[in-house]
């Protein structure tokens, strides 16, 4: 099992600085930082015993046969980039509850967090 902790960050100012209808126009600056709260990930090689090939947890749980069935868009994204497929166990804690309002920042460091936690090792999971 690997875990990543990825700290939470900030955004001071810069919404809608992401889209380019917005930036174009308008150009674009985003000051943020981090806090002393994480996100943590871990990961594991899920066990051929299981039914399922893939299990991720967030504030659900989701069994599933490959990645692509996945609901969650950020785990089926980030797990598709790593080119895992199946045979997967992702889970996704946060020292802040959800809807702190640090969902955004959260949704980021999750997929930071997901994407190193495979290259931990310098191998797949």
């Amino acid at each position: 099992m690997i875990t990543v902790q990825v700290p939470l960050r900030i955004s001071f100012f810069g919404g809608g600085t992401d889209y380019p209808s917005w930036y174009r126009e308008h150009g674009g600056r985003v000051l943020t930082t981090t806090i002393d709260k994480y996100v943590y990930v871990s990961v594991r090689k899920l066990p051929r015993f299981f039914d399922h090939r893939v299990r991720v947890a967030y504030s659900h749980v989701e069994h599933t046969q490959s990645v692509a069935d996945l609901k969650h868009p950020v785990y089926r994204e980030a797990l598709r980039y790593t080119g895992i497929s199946r045979d997967i166990e992702a889970h996704y804690d946060s020292d802040l509850p959800a809807r702190s309002g640090m969902g955004s920042s959260s949704a980021f460091a999750f997929a930071v967090g997901l994407h190193k936690a495979p290259s931990m090792q310098g191998t797949s999971i």
